[in-house]
């Protein structure tokens, strides 16, 4: 009888059962199939940018001014070619002919010239000048650093260097090369660049120092891996974060230093073909036309504070989004 109920009981409970759950077996198919997307560094550091609506703001504000610096002097009616810039009845407003208005009769080398047509192309200037000063700071600064942090050799040589360059003002040195250099692109390129890679590669070096003797580094030393492997693939991938960060302000920061070289007279000149927002700046700021004028001033800046502002927001973004502990 007991066993008659025990049969009950497992046949009810084996019912229950297969009414409840259906057994699907194992699927080949399904195996190697991930359940979510593969992680992608890149990947993800875009969709950290873009996350952050201000942002989005600043790319589509540096679009604007890039595109504006390549077809802007071909919108205008007065073509530039070298010097060759059609002049004007001075201090022309902002109108259909002059959108910008027009140069000053008191200005040196922009007097009554269209002030559109020299805005953009002088951006266009200081945007390529920046930007070669920005990358040649920035790979002198990592090749430099990572040697100087990695074999501690260097350090005597390097500090006494840093000392030298930090004890003697910029100023004074750009004075006295330009005795003997004359102004010219590549010129002024050698001058921002001279000693522009130091603060870069100190603090490399500082990074090196701290994560060098980590597990994973000491590891890789005692399996053999040349100095080459460590500082590219062990290294530098660690800093990555901030190598992006120091490309991005150091534009700006090489767009203020010509403005400073143009101020003392040492960046381009004009008769030769060659306009800057550092000339431009500096020839409106030595006169006190602007006061009556005031577009004048207020041309170029509406140019360079964006310009700077959107290169220095975005190195803060790019700060953030490159750094993988932010990621999923």
């Amino acid at each position: 009888m007991v066993h008659n109920n025990i049969r009950d009981i497992d046949s009810v409970v084996y019912h229950n059962v297969e009414d409840l759950f259906t057994v699907i077996g194992p699927s080949e198919e399904n195996i190697e199939k991930l359940s979510s997307a593969p992680y992608s560094y890149w990947r993800e550091t875009i969709k950290q940018i873009f996350k952050k609506p201000l942002a989005i703001v600043c790319i589509l504000v540096l679009l604007i001014i890039v595109f504006f610096t390549i077809f802007g002097p071909m919108m205008s009616y007065h073509e530039y070619y070298g010097v060759n810039i059609e002049r004007f009845e001075p201090n022309l407003g902002w109108n259909s002919v002059n959108w910008f208005g027009t140069g000053g009769s008191t200005l040196k080398e922009f007097a009554k010239l269209d002030l559109w047509t020299c805005v953009w192309v002088g951006t266009r200037l200081s945007l390529l000048l920046a930007t070669v000063v920005a990358l040649i700071d920035t790979f002198f600064g990592i090749l430099i650093g990572s040697l100087w942090g990695y074999f501690r050799k260097l350090d005597p040589i390097m500090i006494e260097l840093r000392n030298f360059v930090s004890n003697i003002p910029d100023l004074l040195l750009y004075f006295l090369l330009m005795q003997f250099l004359k102004p010219s692109f590549w010129v002024i390129v050698f001058l921002l660049c001279m000693f522009g890679w130091m603060g870069l590669a100190g603090f490399i070096r500082n990074q090196i120092i701290i994560i060098r003797n980590r597990d994973y580094n000491i590891a890789s030393q005692t399996l053999g891996s040349s100095p080459k492997a460590m500082i590219t693939h062990n290294l530098l991938p660690y800093l990555v974060s901030v190598i992006v960060t120091v490309v991005s302000t150091a534009i700006p920061g090489a767009i203020s230093s010509e403005v400073g070289l143009a101020f003392f007279g040492l960046s381009f000149t004009y008769a030769n073909g060659d306009i800057t927002l550092g000339q431009l700046l500096t020839d409106v700021t030595n006169t006190g036309e602007w006061l009556d004028h005031p577009n004048l001033l207020i041309v170029p800046l509406i140019v360079l504070v964006p310009l700077t502002v959107t290169f220095f927001y975005l190195g803060l973004v790019l700060a953030d989004a490159t750094d993988p502990k932010n990621h999923r």
